[in-house]
């Protein structure tokens, strides 16, 4: 007997290491807020969601980057899938209700009904650890940031902005649905209408308000983490506001052609505008919760921007999860087996849940099967919302507070993670080192995952494809089951009803996707109209921001444009400059997350305001010297455009700052030929016209971002300004002539590029490189045998390209792969006696329209699997400017005018 208690207490030493391991990798399934995000809710900076970074897609592939980026880090797509999924993803997570933020207790824990079904999936079907994670790599904020992105729960508190935000929803929703010839039957109103939702009866309406009166004498104010919690009080003899937006069987007002407007780019994922006048969040006046207990715009958690629909984003990682580990689990094995009824049923239909489907559309299902298809006679999916602003979304509107069991983001979400789920395994298989940061990232974009046709502004198209009805029902039954042994529901069911109501959830899904999700297609996103190029983006971007803006109007409008042209190590970098001084606001970097982090309400207020040109020129001559001598230092031949954006407000630029300016743009064009100019103004922007090369494509207006205005004003205003920047021609240059042009020897310089398929990248090369005769002086374009990659040059057409209706006869285009493309350059400015006369070369390398079949970019440098690598080789090329007799002139003219000063 001894020796069996000792064998039994050697086993338990032995193996209590590893049951503790395997507590501590789960910790995400337990029933308080995991230790790992307890920094996310403690800090109230933190927490506070106007501090977040955006919740955008773009953000969360570049937090994923960041990650792999790590020096040292090992995990393949598989591990870092899981790995992040169970260092940052909780669901189900809320505020509890009376509960205040007090030393040693956090109002907060996973309560909601989303934490039953990410339990059983993070417990048995999406196994793992977070032990490996490099934490180290990112900042509180972005860890934060993830955290939020990935977990999905749904904050039903009364704010106190529902005068204001559920009108907005209730505009844009009744646009979208039909209404009723008799609306003061609310019987014959839609169910889903805004207006058709449970209130309290009136007795408990009277017992919420007498509390709320009690409570208001005994406390001035009450703790929040974050705007208007249920619990926050009245002001000292205020009357209580009834709540706000739609009333029961009422009829809203006719709405403006702008709201219909504005309701169609809602439909296709765009955001409401902020309406400015009410003030921020937080600003506007409570809503008394007696009036209205649960939020009639609810604020639902873990749901990231996209231009092709907002989507749940935990779901599409655990979608990418489960494809790369695939596991086909029998429901004995997932569910108490206490009772002999489900054994023995069990024997009859068995059934097996397929974690892909559990993880994305079956997983969602379930609970519409559980917990809303046994109250109602019709099931309902599907609930539609609205970002808070048009940029730098942050909270994220539901447009109804009941039947939220899948939301519209939810039903996106399921769709694409199945959709990666089911082929991430292959794509995988085909590319070897496959990045999650990559999958995302061709997703979520115009080109798809090695074709055009997987990607997610086709989601709606590959519905069936992807999830057979029979399939799906199936599935749905049997995580339904799993479901319904975990979740404690107020009601109990039988496995028929599970059957009938999983079966008419999913019949809900199949008609709500093709009639109600209508977000944008593909072709009305495309960068240029028809045409299905991918344009990608490659600057060093300087943006000097006059500070007489409002916070919000600037912030809102660098924002757009730093997330729009391809932020990162495979494209722009940008710096942040004060137009008034020229000091640096963010210094230069290529995560977009700096600017967030750092650009402030604080920190713009305490900038100077104004717009001073010769300022701007002398900082920008700075920053461009010292960019070329770190070319010249790395032998370095660019690849990236220069630009320098400046947003000015409405000062005007004096005579003085006039001629300085025109005398230093000439010395701008023979020490830094490349730099262009971009002004973008309110007021008359032609007072810029001057100072740019082409003011029909270099000068741009912009207006004050309209108080309360719907439409998306800022996108609006900015596209033109953004198609300009990812027009600009990349840099090629000569990397020996540096800042200050002079040449010490001759040779050949080279650079690595790449190119993707339905990809084009346009490049110039100035005359200043080429001006003089040379012997064996050429620009060569040496294909690596990635892909057959189609080569164009011209000398007048900025963008060459082969079949272009604009000057064909000046352009000359061959296609090459492991062979070369040679230009010859050794007299090409015959015949001009000045540099400025003489064209420059104009290239473009432009990918396959069909994918290799042999997928071989393997480098850190590949953005994407599939890019084409080519060689871009300068031979004998020299350093030709005339900024020393350009800088001669004007100190001799200015010394002239000394003279005649002291004569007179």
């Amino acid at each position: 007997m001894r020796s069996l208690v000792s064998a039994a207490t050697c086993l338990l030493a032995l193996s209590l290491p590893a049951l503790l391991g395997v507590v501590h990798a789960q910790e995400n399934v337990l029933t308080r807020v995991a230790p790992s995000v307890m920094e996310c809710y403690e800090d109230g900076q933190v927490f506070e969601r106007d501090n977040r970074l955006p919740m955008t897609m773009n953000m969360l592939i570049e937090l994923v980057r960041k990650v792999e980026d790590t020096p040292g880090f090992q995990q393949d797509i598989r591990q870092l899938a899981i790995s992040i999924l169970h260092r940052f993803r909780q669901d189900g997570i809320v505020r509890a209700t009376g509960v205040t933020n007090i030393p040693g207790v956090i109002p907060f824990s996973p309560t909601e009904f989303q934490f039953t079904k990410h339990r059983v999936l993070f417990s048995r079907l999406l196994p793992g650890n977070a032990v490996n994670f490099p934490n180290s790599t990112l900042s509180t904020e972005e860890r934060c940031a993830l955290h939020f992105m990935l977990s999905n729960s749904i904050d039903r508190r009364v704010r106190g902005d529902e005068n204001i935000r559920c009108s907005q929803l209730s505009q844009y929703r009744a646009a979208r649905i039909p209404r009723e010839v008799d609306f003061k039957d609310r019987s014959k109103l839609r169910s889903n209408y805004l207006g058709d939702n449970e209130m309290l009866a009136q007795p408990e309406m009277d017992r919420i308000r007498k509390q709320i009166k009690k409570h208001k004498l005994q406390s001035a104010t009450a703790a929040r983490l974050e705007m208007g919690p249920d619990e926050e009080n009245l002001a000292e003899g205020e009357e209580p506001q009834e709540a706000a937006g739609v009333e029961d069987g009422a009829e809203p007002e006719d709405e403006p052609a702008a709201i219909d407007a504005a309701a169609d780019d809602e439909e296709a994922g765009e955001p409401l505008e902020e309406d400015r006048a009410a003030g921020e969040l937080g600003d506007v006046s409570l809503v008394d919760i007696a009036s209205n207990a649960i939020s009639a715009c609810p604020v639902e958690n873990g749901v990231v921007y996209t231009p092709w629909g907002s989507v749940m984003a935990g779901t599409v990682m655990a979608g990418i999860a489960a494809g790369l580990e695939p596991q086909m689990v029998q429901l004995r094995d997932l569910v108490s087996t206490r009772t002999g009824e489900y054994r023995s049923r069990q024997q009859v239909t068995p059934m097996r849940v397929d974690n892909r489907w559990a993880a994305t559309l079956s997983g969602d299902l379930a609970e519409v099967s559980l917990l809303h298809a046994p109250s109602e006679a019709n099931v309902q999916i599907g609930a539609a919302g609205a970002w808070n602003r048009t940029v730098a979304p942050r909270w994220y509107f539901l447009s109804q507070r009941e039947n939220l069991q899948m939301t519209d983001s939810e039903i996106r979400a399921g769709i694409d993670g199945l959709l990666l789920a089911t082929n991430v395994a292959e794509w995988r298989s085909r590319a070897n080192g496959l990045r999650l940061s990559q999958v995302l990232d061709m997703y979520y974009s115009q080109r798809g995952v090695f074709n055009d046709t997987v990607r997610s502004c086709n989601r709606r198209d590959l519905f069936t494809t992807v999830a057979p009805m029979q399939q799906l029902r199936e599935q749905t039954v049997a995580f339904s089951t799993v479901l319904d042994k975990e979740m404690q529901m107020p009601f109990t069911v039988n496995q028929q009803a599970i059957i009938n109501f999983s079966d008419r959830a999913t019949d809900a899904l199949a008609n709500y996707i093709p009639t109600a999700l209508n977000d944008l297609s593909c072709e009305a996103t495309a960068i240029v109209m028809n045409d299905p190029t991918v344009w990608r983006t490659a600057a060093d971007l300087y943006i000097f921001v006059d500070a007489a803006w409002p916070h919000r109007d600037a912030y809102s409008v660098v924002s757009h444009i730093l997330d729009s042209v391809d932020v990162g190590r495979f494209g722009t970098t940008y710096t942040v400059l004060n137009a008034r001084d020229g000091s640096v606001v963010v210094n230069t970097t290529q995560f977009l997350s700096d600017f967030h982090l750092t650009y402030t309400q604080q920190l713009h207020e305490s900038l100077p305001t104004g717009f001073n040109l010769p300022n701007v020129f002398r900082r920008l001559r700075n920053e461009t010297n010292t960019l070329m001598s770190e070319e010249r230092r790395n032998n370095s031949i660019s690849g990236r455009a220069k630009i320098a954006l400046t947003i000015v407000h409405t000062d005007r630029v004096s005579e003085g700052d006039t001629n300085f300016a025109i005398q230093h743009l000439q010395i701008f064009r023979e020490e830094v030929p490349d730099l262009r100019f971009l002004y973008l103004s309110a007021g008359d922007p032609g007072r810029f016209n001057r100072f740019v090369r082409d003011e029909r494509r270099d000068v741009f207006p912009l207006r004050e971002l309209e108080s309360g205005a719907v439409i998306d004003t800022v996108r609006v205003q900015l596209n033109p300004v953004i198609h300009r920047i990812q027009q600009e021609p990349r840099r090629v240059v000569n990397p020996r002539c540096g800042h200050d042009w002079i040449q010490e020897n001759w040779g050949t310089n080279s650079m690595n590029q790449w190119v993707e398929p339905r990809g084009i990248n346009f490049y110039r090369l100035h005359p200043n490189y080429f001006f003089q005769q040379g012997n064996n002086r050429r620009l060569r374009i040496q294909g690596h045998g990635f892909a057959t990659l189609t080569v164009c040059h011209s000398r007048w057409v900025e963008r060459p390209r082969l079949n272009t209706t604009e000057n064909q006869d000046s352009i000359q285009c061959r296609t090459i792969n492991s062979d070369a493309a040679d230009i010859d350059l050794s007299n090409a400015c015959d015949g001009h006696s000045v540099i400025h006369t003489c064209p420059p070369l104009f290239v473009s390398v432009e990918g396959p329209q069909v994918p290799p079949a042999v997928i071989r970019c393997s480098e850190p440098e590949c953005r994407f699997p599939d890019n084409a690598r080519f060689a871009i080789i300068l031979d004998n090329m020299g350093c030709f400017s005339g900024a020393s007799r350009t800088v001669s002139s004007l100190l001799m003219a200015a010394f002239a005018v000394l003279l005649l000063t002291l004569f007179k």
